[in-house]
């Protein structure tokens, strides 16, 4: 198999990869590791209510999304806010934050040498290298709370990682959980984890 089809097979892969995956993330063997930022001047404590923001279709990545796979994102964030004490609403109006997430993808290869000499009890064999090339898929998931009056971002979760495809999809959906879960796990920042009313 030559090179250019090893990619294009690799290409093919990556965009399944992308149709089939249950919030992005979903199958992941890495622990997850979310990094957070936000607006250490803004008071997170009035915020009860989120509304969830259509995704925009401009980006590549965004495109290749299917709106079940969408649903299914907004769906994993939403219920997280809920068990956390917020009330997502549908109109920006009555939100006192808005959540925008968007998927950036980038593919990457991933090159490893091996001497394979030692393995071998040959004393007239010549060192062997053996060499792996691998292409994945990385998956930046971004997720920003926007305070709707300044339509400026005051808190952002990153999660970066392998993307992968899972064909489980009970499996898939406790991912999803688990993602949700430990991208809101300090929000809001200053405060108790959960809201209380």
């Amino acid at each position: 198999m030559n090179l250019a089809t090893q990619q294009t097979q690799h290409s093919q892969a990556g965009l399944l990869i992308l149709m089939a995956c249950a919030l992005v993330l979903a199958g992941c063997a890495t622990p997850l590791n979310i990094t957070t930022d936000y607006d250490t001047n803004y008071n997170f404590s009035g915020v009860r209510k989120i509304a969830i923001q259509p995704i925009l279709r401009t980006p590549e990545s965004a495109a290749m999304l299917s709106d079940i796979q969408i649903d299914r994102i907004d769906t994993a964030l939403a219920d997280e806010l809920t068990r956390r004490g917020y009330q997502i609403v549908d109109q920006n109006s009555e939100a006192d934050m808005l959540l925008a997430w968007h998927l950036v993808t980038q593919e990457k290869t991933d090159i490893r040498s091996y001497n394979t000499a030692g393995y071998y009890n040959c004393w007239r064999c010549a060192p062997v290298a053996d060499v792996t090339v691998r292409q994945y898929t990385q998956g930046t998931f971004i997720v920003d709370l926007i305070d709707p009056a300044q339509m400026r971002s005051k808190w952002r979760a990153t999660y970066v990682s392998r993307m992968g495809r899972e064909k489980d999809a009970a499996k898939a959906a406790e991912e999803r959980r688990k993602t949700a879960a430990a991208i809101f796990a300090d929000f809001p920042p200053g405060y108790n984890a959960t809201v209380t009313h």
